[in-house]
């Protein structure tokens, strides 16, 4: 008997962290200091356009076109258009089209030659 009780035991604890995994992995929650020194996030597109390398970001808008190069695409809020990069695989499958509004979090990338842009870290699609 006690045979049985302990196997059944392990699956029924371990029941909810199998649960919690369905649907493939949860997006990275972004994190970090936030107090006195701490650097706000960017909430614009002007504002990234002049905000230092690194600066980290938080926009809302719509990607309306593919960009330049692979894995990139233009970004528009109400303050302007500004060039972000998505790595592939954080679609998760996803289809984003220029109607869709979403939040975008990641960091500024300055270039010398160029514009600044964002590269992505997570987004989600708002509606």
């Amino acid at each position: 008997m006690r045979f049985l009780v302990v196997p059944a035991l392990t699956l029924l604890l371990s029941a909810p962290a199998l649960a919690a995994g369905e649907g493939g992995p949860a997006p990275a929650q972004p994190g970090g200091f936030s107090g006195p020194g701490a650097q706000p996030a960017v909430d614009s597109v002007a504002k990234a356009l002049k905000a230092k390398d690194e600066a980290p970001v938080v926009l809302e808008g719509c990607i309306v076109s593919a960009g330049p190069e692979r894995e990139e695409y233009v970004f528009q809020d109400a303050t302007g258009k500004i060039v972000i990069e998505i790595d592939d695989e954080l679609f998760h499958g996803r289809t984003v089209t220029p109607e869709n509004v979403v939040r975008i979090w990641g960091e500024v990338d300055t270039k010398l030659a160029r514009d600044s842009e964002v590269e992505v870290d997570r987004f989600e699609i708002i509606q």
